[in-house]
């Protein structure tokens, strides 16, 4: 009898172990990636001498991103729209989310600046936004700028013209192709040196051309003739853009520019206009038409993957390569 419960005990002990050894393995090396949150942006953002009086809105959508576990093991295989991704493809080694998370509100703060040019310009007054270049703050692991950038290097120039801001280091690099040189020119302790780094596919954006490593703006001075007001919160990263653009924009007209829709979308924005790929576009279409959303603005480079997500449900795929894309699909609509 003794033997019996003494085999019992150890089976329980074994079973307990092995269950907490996998559940630190799905915790160290897995995060999972569901539909995130909506937000009206009326509600977040308020522009000097704009209105709010506005019949329709303007969502942003998220993805919701959380290391793995058994429970949420469970739920990912249950939940066709839930992803299961290995953390090296999203947080920079040895990053804890914690960083990331710092990381993606510095993104969150650019995109908001950006948009605020963006749609101030549009609305016809002359802002400006101007930074010290691009600082690298990490480098990935199988990134082909080990050994040629430093952390704490400033990226200044970009295939020889100039750059104030990490945006245009990023759009720029997006626009060669994966494999191609790109020539940065860096300032590293007081001293000027260029360098030629080939572009990788990015891990998080298929086909999508990177030099592997992470920067932000260094030394914002953004000058805006008007005070905009954006509370995103704890959301992070630059792929609101687009939208926060747009409801600058619709603050500023005196028209509706979404004809009294619910309007959700996701893509980054440049000072000149373009709409860049995100990722997370399966998730942020299924928040978008799980709260109410009509119709989904999504990039262009997204759009397949977008209209995939979009099959059986009851939203409106709008693909779009620049700001004017979206404003004369809105001037369409009845």
């Amino acid at each position: 009898m003794m033997q019996k419960k003494n085999r019992s005990l150890k089976i329980f002990i074994l079973t307990v172990v092995i269950f907490l050894g996998l559940n630190y393995y799905l915790n160290q090396t897995y995060t999972i990636i569901a539909p995130g949150i909506t937000v009206d942006l009326k509600n977040i953002i308020t522009v000097e001498q704009g209105s709010k009086q506005k019949e329709g809105s303007f969502f942003l959508t998220t993805v919701s991103s959380r290391t793995l576990n058994l429970p949420l093991l469970i739920y990912a295989a249950i939940d066709p729209n839930v992803n299961i991704e290995r953390k090296e493809q999203m947080i920079p080694p040895g990053w804890d989310m914690k960083q990331y998370m710092k990381y993606m509100k510095k993104w969150m703060e650019e995109s908001q600046k950006t948009a605020e040019v963006v749609a101030l310009k549009k609305a016809g007054y002359n802002p400006q936004i101007l930074g010290d270049g691009a600082q690298v703050v990490e480098i990935m692991p199988e990134s082909p700028a080990k050994g040629n950038l430093l952390l704490g290097d400033i990226i200044k120039k970009v295939d020889k013209e100039k750059v104030n801001l990490a945006e245009e280091v990023v759009k720029k690099v997006s626009n060669r192709n994966v494999g191609e040189k790109v020539e940065l020119e860096v300032e590293r302790e007081n001293r000027t040196i260029t360098v030629f780094i080939p572009t990788m596919e990015s891990k998080t954006e298929k086909g999508k051309p990177v030099v592997g490593i992470y920067i932000t703006t260094l030394n914002w001075k953004p000058m805006l003739p008007l005070k905009v007001d954006i509370d995103t919160g704890e959301i992070g990263g630059p792929s609101a853009g687009s939208m926060f653009t747009m409801e600058i924009l619709n603050q500023l007209t005196p028209e509706d520019l979404t004809r009294g829709r619910k309007i959700a979308g996701t893509g980054t924005i440049s000072l000149d206009e373009q709409i860049g790929e995100i990722g997370g576009i399966k998730q942020k279409v299924v928040a978008a038409y799980r709260d109410g959303a009509e119709i989904f603005i999504v990039p262009e480079k997204n759009a397949e993957d977008a209209m995939k997500a979009a099959e059986g449900l009851n939203i409106t795929v709008v693909p779009v390569s620049k700001l004017d894309d979206i404003l004369n699909y809105l001037r369409g609509l009845k």
